[in-house]
């Protein structure tokens, strides 16, 4: 019987970590939904989409490293999205990891990258991008 009230008590404390995650992401970093994405496609933007679980762990030490530069990212939690229209979304982007950082003109994805991996400054082809606190990123 403990052990049930131990656990329960380690799941409350975890979903109530995943929700402090979102409130406390840097301002960088902007929360959007599938159809906000799509809106955003449809309007011909260019804009840099970071895909992933907010509740997954490799998803939050992806944010840790975007958070670092200034150029703006769209975050698409897919625990937000309706099961069929994600399996969509992601089969015709050919989306194939938990964590995916894409780079979209309209509604073409012309570049992807391991956000763990890549050089962030070369991937978001921007010159100007601050690394603002490279001691806090988690490696």
């Amino acid at each position: 019987m403990r052990v049930v009230s131990v656990l329960r008590l380690l799941l409350l404390s975890f979903l109530f970590y995943c929700g402090d995650v979102k409130a406390e992401t840097a301002d960088n970093i902007c929360f959007v939904t599938l159809d906000a994405v799509k809106e955003k496609m449809a309007a011909k933007e260019e804009f840099f989409l970071f895909v992933g679980r907010l509740d997954n762990v490799d998803t939050q030490r992806g944010l840790k490293w975007l958070e670092a530069v200034e150029q703006t990212i769209y975050f698409l939690d897919t625990k937000e999205i309706d099961y069929v229209a994600y399996k969509k979304f992601v089969k015709k982007y050919n989306i194939r990891t938990m964590t995916h950082l894409g780079y979209f003109k309209g509604k073409y994805q012309f570049a992807v990258a391991n956000v763990f991996t890549v050089d962030l400054p070369s991937f978001l082809g921007y010159q100007g991008i601050l690394f603002q606190n490279q001691q806090n990123l988690l490696y």
